[in-house]
């Protein structure tokens, strides 16, 4: 094969996987909490504002897993005693998430 040929193709490659990593780093954000989250078929909206400690009303929340955002992972917190569950009816109606920035905020399920 042609050395020309091997090098525009690897060229082509590299340009085509590095502008694809940049329309994803400038799609999502890395850091702050969206106003709502979609975990499969349940849809949870934000409330109150962000906070420096996750917390709840219904105790200090538990780590129940990660989620991802763009190329980023962020924790998730759930009330005490939950855990992570692929189960819809296993899952918490109030959820907290790391905000990537230090902050943290609450989310409740919709009905």
């Amino acid at each position: 094969m042609n050395r020309r040929v091997l090098g525009c193709g690897i060229a082509g490659i590299i340009a085509f996987v590095a502008l694809g990593v940049l329309g994803l780093r400038m799609a999502i954000p890395d850091v702050g909490c969206p106003e709502r989250l979609q975990w499969s078929e349940l849809t949870y909206l934000a409330e109150g504002t962000p906070a420096a400690t996750p917390s709840l009303a219904e105790g200090t929340p538990v780590p129940i897993g990660t989620t991802f955002f763009g190329l980023t992972t962020r924790d998730v917190y759930g009330p005490p005693g939950s855990r992570a569950s692929a189960s819809a009816s296993d899952r918490p109606d109030v959820l907290v998430l790391d905000c990537g920035d230090g902050s943290f905020l609450a989310y409740r399920r919709l009905p």
